[in-house]
């Protein structure tokens, strides 16, 4: 894995790149003057890789979908848990005349998996006290359960496994797309970094408020007093690629 080149948060990134490209759109005649290496397209080039992290910043919608998913299957869970509660009254009414003993049928376990959050031992008792209560099934209607109270709790443990699945299969791309995005904000941090060099050069000594927009610690304190906000010198232009 790639290592970070830069000490702030990734979203970051392209909002001091996008103060340096504003600054150094404003300064490009100085910059190419300095060295041709700021000549065209070297403008195109850097809105098209801060372009670039920004795409993979809104990404961060995953983190959004995540956060759906949980509340879903919290709600489920919840569900769940109301109906063992109708449950465990059948199984006081049917207590001898099951099969095994009432504290063996895994309610506790179940309730215990619930406040420690553990959606996998959830499914995994869930799983074990649906089969159980099918097997009793007979003397538990007998106590007048009503079948489709097992039919709903069997219900819920599937869905809250496949919203379960869903989590974690998110949980992984966004660890993936992570990963896989560090070498493109590298990118980008390097070429931020070389109009930083040359603007300090060009302007050192000469020029001092020119010199605080080409400082970084200057450039970090404008993005953290902008809240996470960006501005529209630091968002791409509207003729950036996508």
């Amino acid at each position: 894995m790639e290592e970070k080149k830069f000490n702030c948060k990734m979203e970051d990134v392209p909002v001091v790149a996008g103060f340096v490209f504003a600054s150094f759109e404003k300064d490009k005649a100085d910059f190419v003057k300095y060295s041709s290496v700021f000549a065209d397209p070297f403008a195109t080039n850097v809105r098209a890789k801060q372009s670039e992290c920004y795409e993979i910043v809104k990404s961060g919608d995953v983190i959004k979908h995540q956060k759906v998913v949980k509340l879903q299957m919290d709600g489920k869970i919840a569900d769940f848990r109301l109906g063992m509660n109708q449950v465990e009254g059948y199984l006081k009414f049917a207590d001898g005349t099951l099969d095994i003993q009432l504290t063996d049928f895994g309610l506790k376990a179940i309730r215990t998996a619930i406040s420690n959050d553990n959606v996998e031992k959830i499914i995994s008792e869930g799983r074990s006290l649906i089969g159980n209560l099918k097997r009793n099934e007979a003397a538990l209607k007998a106590k007048g359960m009503n079948p489709d109270l097992l039919t709903g709790l069997t219900t819920l443990v599937g869905e809250i496994e496949e919203l379960n699945t869903n989590h974690n299969s998110k949980k992984n791309e966004r660890s993936r797309a992570a990963d896989g995005s560090i070498k493109t904000f590298n990118e980008l941090w390097d070429i931020t970094g070389t109009i930083l060099d040359a603007g300090r050069a060009l302007y050192r000594g000469v020029d001092e408020v020119k010199l605080r927009e080409y400082t970084i610690a200057n450039l970090l304190k404008r993005v953290h007093n902008a809240n996470g906000n960006s501005t529209d010198e630091t968002a791409p232009k509207t003729d950036a690629p996508a």
